[in-house]
């Protein structure tokens, strides 16, 4: 956020009284903002505010209808991103505005070290009967990998293992974890295809 949004939100003119509003109203301003996690704000006598913010992270991107890339906040929030900034972050692709799996997943990927998550690179909903949160990912390394929202943040480890110890396939990690390498898919296709001439 620009230091004129902040200033538009604490609504505080040179001039106005000191101790009204109190710093808590103005704290209370500040986070209606959309953006801020946190917000602290310090009077001192005789006119000077000290205003500490705390932004949701970036955990995501997501292209805009326009075909510009976007940043996605910790709270699911979508803003546009800083101009010529390409975060290393994951591609969210066919979330619907307000799906509460969105906001989940975005809340699920800011408790998660930045370490587990460099080699993601999209992210999308494929839900199922069973799995109504079930998406989705792909990897840098080139894995697929089928998990659930609300088993990302315990099956990521498990992840990270495969991809550094394993050939690229699909990976799915739900009840049971399954790993099946491409090469033993492409090698199942071709006995198939050479048995039926």
């Amino acid at each position: 956020m620009t230091a004129e949004e902040v200033k538009a939100a604490l609504a505080v003119n040179v001039g106005d009284s000191f101790f009204v509003p109190s710093s808590g109203k103005l704290e209370t301003r500040v986070r209606s903002l959309k953006p801020v996690k946190e917000a602290s704000i310090v009077k001192h006598f005789p006119g000077k505010l000290t205003v500490k913010l705390q932004e949701f992270e970036e955990v995501a991107t997501e292209l805009g209808a326009d075909g510009k890339v976007q940043a996605v906040l910790a709270n699911g929030l979508v803003l546009p991103s800083k101009q010529g900034a390409l975060p290393d972050k994951p591609i969210l692709t066919g979330w619907k505005t307000g799906d509460a799996n969105f906001q989940a997943l975005c809340q699920t990927l800011s408790q998660l070290p930045d370490h587990l998550l460099t080699d993601l690179s999209e992210i999308k909903p494929d839900p199922s009967k069973s799995y109504p949160d079930r998406i989705k990912l792909y990897t840098r390394s080139r894995f697929e990998v089928v998990t659930t929202v609300g088993k990302l943040s315990e099956k990521i480890i498990f992840l990270s293992d495969i991809v550094e110890n394993r050939e690229p396939g699909r990976i799915v990690l739900l009840e049971a974890d399954t790993y099946f390498p491409y090469s033993a898919q492409n090698a199942d296709q071709d006995g198939a295809d050479s048995a039926n001439p």
